[in-house]
């Protein structure tokens, strides 16, 4: 598609563009996204790249990584904002437990929040801490492609992220976050 070649030509080039909402808008326009046949396509490691928030956590930064590491298949996910070019789960995150809620929205709970650090011998130096008062909310997925994820948060929030592709970090976010569930 078109479009979709130019939005992410845009996303690496000129992360800031004003074209960017309209591109998207125009993707989610033409979206064909459904969450039942498409949920497992949601796997992988997704880059947030531009993001309509003004929260300086919720946007694209070149010095961090603010990643989105999803597993439709076991309904987990986490949020991380590490240092750019890490190939580790260190930085600061925040641990999910998804649920299908229609054709296009996923649920989202948070569960613990906090520190993730490195291997220091034979522990990981964590201060992830279990959230006392619930936190949730939604998404709906409003565009998904292989590289390309478009979504509206439960905030009115737009967010492009493209996918990428790292599956020994994958892994190790699975064996992470299976020490929580």
């Amino acid at each position: 598609m078109e479009t979709e070649s130019k939005l992410l030509e845009i996303l690496f080039e000129k992360p800031y563009s004003q074209d960017i909402l309209s591109m998207a808008t125009e993707l989610e326009r033409n979206s064909k996204f459904n969450l039942k046949r498409d949920i497992k396509k949601l796997r992988g490691i997704w880059e947030l790249r531009w993001s309509s928030s003004n929260n300086r956590f919720l946007r694209h930064s070149p010095f961090i990584d603010n990643l989105q590491i999803l597993n439709p298949s076991e309904l987990n996910a986490i949020n991380l904002l590490k240092p750019k070019g890490l190939k580790r789960i260190i930085g600061t995150g925040i641990i999910a437990k998804l649920n299908p809620l229609n054709d296009i929205r996923v649920g989202v709970k948070f569960t613990h929040a906090g520190f993730i650090g490195p291997k220091v011998g034979f522990a990981n130096l964590n201060a992830l801490a279990k959230i006392k008062r619930e936190q949730t909310g939604w998404l709906d997925i409003t565009y998904l492609s292989n590289c390309l994820r478009i979504c509206r948060g439960d905030k009115g929030t737009l967010f492009v992220l493209t996918k990428r592709i790292d599956e020994k970090l994958f892994t190790r976010f699975q064996e992470f976050i299976n020490k929580f569930y």
